[in-house]
């Protein structure tokens, strides 16, 4: 229902609370938004804006309670998904959440990973990312370059699983011709190829201490060297660092630089498993099942809840995909989930309870 005036618009709220309220970035819109908080927590807010916002504005809008935002002039496909996707993740008794795109969550775990997130966003210095396998730390890294001031350059990952010491520091570092057998000619590593983006490294465990000390320079001074070249070179690349487990007790084993630690360390965002955050497991399913428009029952949604997923996030995206290759109609029945998933919850104790999130006004 469209409404032009700010006392038509509470008017209106009041008489009949909606799920849903686009407003304008205006000192009549903050005042609407407030008063429809007020009235019901829950209800999702898109602002509109004339142009994009800064990292500080997206802050405060989220602070405030504003679930996305369009910028004018609008995109009619833009405007669909972030309306469906406002509404299907819409929570009537949650006043704090805060979401990012894929990036799926309002547990009180995943809501303080968002605000680290923002504030991280906010500054130009290196991030160490902490969780599992299939947690959702790459996300989190494309997220902070996106709403950082380097969001208009690149974003480059490199992943250090498999690769070994000498490709590594290839990779990570460049080198020139004739520093190893196979090097032919010259080689760019990703410090150079990200100037004035975002590099997240993941798997950064494995580096060797040489290489350590060499990105620790690096972070110090933004200098670098080609391997096998004289000239120090310079860069302007962020560092996002992204690792399995805590690096702490490889300190303490002497294989990770301490100094190098600290210097990544002092801004850690951990990312919960799974298993430990239950009830974020409806919203992910939801949103997993949205874009099949297939919908799930909920004794299958309760055995997808007490299941431990050791693929976290991953696992979970990866069994909803497959439950809706199997089911017969719009509907994931118990019969549709994964196998091992049914007889894993079946030899176990069910700890959580689905509870259907009602849409109504009570």
């Amino acid at each position: 229902m469209p409404v032009s005036r700010e006392a038509e618009a509470i008017k209106t709220m009041r008489e009949t609370p909606p799920d849903l309220i686009v407003l304008e970035g205006t000192v009549a819109g903050t005042k609407v938004m407030a008063e429809a908080k007020e009235l019901d927590p829950g209800t999702a807010i898109i602002m509109l804006m004339a142009g994009e916002p800064s990292v500080e504005q997206l802050v405060e809008l989220m602070n405030q309670g504003v679930n996305d935002v369009l910028i004018s002039p609008l995109d009619i496909n833009d405007v669909q998904t972030k309306v469906e996707r406002a509404l299907s993740r819409r929570q009537a008794k949650d006043s704090t959440a805060v979401r990012f795109h894929d990036l799926v969550g309002t547990s009180q775990k995943m809501q303080q990973v968002f605000r680290k997130l923002l504030k991280a966003a906010a500054g130009d210095y290196p991030v160490l990312l902490v969780g599992e396998p299939g947690t959702g730390k790459q996300l989190v890294a494309e997220q902070i370059h996106r709403l950082s001031s380097r969001k208009d350059h690149d974003f480059r990952t490199l992943r250090c699983a498999g690769l070994s010491a000498p490709e590594l520091e290839s990779e990570l570092f460049g080198h020139e011709e004739g520093a190893f057998s196979w090097a032919a000619g010259r080689h760019a590593g990703q410090l150079e190829l990200t100037d004035r983006g975002t590099l997240y490294v993941d798997g950064i465990a494995p580096l060797t201490l040489p290489m350590q000390g060499k990105l620790l320079r690096y972070l110090e001074d933004q200098t670098f060297q080609h391997f096998g070249g004289a000239i120090r070179l310079s860069a302007n690349t962020r560092i996002l660092a992204g690792v399995c487990r805590p690096l702490l007790h490889q300190v303490e084993e002497g294989t990770f630089r301490s100094d190098l630690f600290y210097r990544l360390s002092s801004c850690q965002i951990d990312l919960p498993p799974l298993r430990g955050r239950a009830e974020d497991i409806p919203e992910l399913v939801d949103f997993f099942l949205a874009r099949y428009d297939v919908q799930i029952a909920g004794e299958a949604m309760e055995v997808l809840m007490n299941y431990p997923w050791p693929g976290n996030v991953d696992e979970l995206k990866n069994a909803a995909e497959q439950a809706v290759n199997l089911c017969e109609s719009n509907r994931v029945e118990l019969k549709d989930l994964p196998a091992r998933v049914l007889k894993a919850v079946a030899m176990g104790t069910r700890r959580h309870k689905f509870i259907p999130r009602s849409r109504g006004k009570e």
